[in-house]
Formats: structure tokens, C-alpha cells, sequence
């Protein structure tokens, strides 16, 4: 008597099983303020802030490096957009559209903050 032969899908179930299994030990092991004040600390907030003006000074400084990143990745969005809209393909305005709707989201949210 032989044994069947697993599918893929079920070595990738195993897989992600035994990731998970893995992974929330690991995850519930951090002290739970550790994240928080690492993500604090790397953009400049005060450990004075309080209320609204910390989540002002945290979305100020972690939203001007997103811009800047983004502002940066745009351009070789647009060109690559336009590359899959002249070999014929269907998601190049897609591409650029998304490019473009992040760069104007990011610069709106940077706008607010302000």
C-alpha cells in the first residue's frame, strides 16, 4: 500500500502552520512598550508629548521620510508605467495612477499635518 502523494497546497498550509507556530511565541516574548517607543525614538518624539500634539509630532516625522521615498520611487513608477502601456499591456495606467495617487495622499496627509 502506498501513500498519496501531498498536494502543494497542503505543503504550503504545513509550511505557513509551522511558521505561525514559530512566529507568535516570538512575537508575544517582546515587552509590549518596546515597539512603541523604538518607532518614538527613531522619529524624534519627545517623551514629554502628550495627547494630540505626540501623534502630531510622530505623524510629522514619520510622514516628511514617506514623502521623500515616495517622491523619489514616482518618476521609475511613471516610466515604467509607460513602458507596460507601450509594450500593450492593461495595468500601466494603473501603474502610473497609483504612483501618482500616493504621491498626492502623502503630500495632502504632510498638508494637514502642517
Amino acid at each position: 500500500m502506498s501513500h498519496p502523494t501531498p498536494s502543494p497546497r497542503a505543503d504550503r498550509l504545513r509550511v505557513c502552520a509551522c511558521a505561525a507556530l514559530v512566529a507568535v511565541p516570538a512575537v508575544a516574548s517582546v515587552p509590549q512598550g518596546v515597539g512603541v517607543w523604538l518607532v518614538a525614538k527613531a522619529a524624534g518624539i519627545p517623551t514629554n508629548a502628550s495627547g494630540i500634539g505626540g501623534f502630531v509630532n510622530g505623524a510629522k516625522a514619520l510622514v516628511t521620510p514617506a514623502l521623500v521615498m515616495t517622491a523619489a520611487v514616482a518618476p521609475l513608477a511613471l516610466i515604467a508605467g509607460g513602458l507596460v502601456l507601450l509594450f500593450g499591456g492593461r495595468r500601466g495606467m494603473q501603474i502610473i495612477g497609483t504612483s501618482l495617487g500616493v504621491l498626492l495622499l502623502l503630500g495632502s496627509v504632510t498638508a494637514l499635518i502642517d
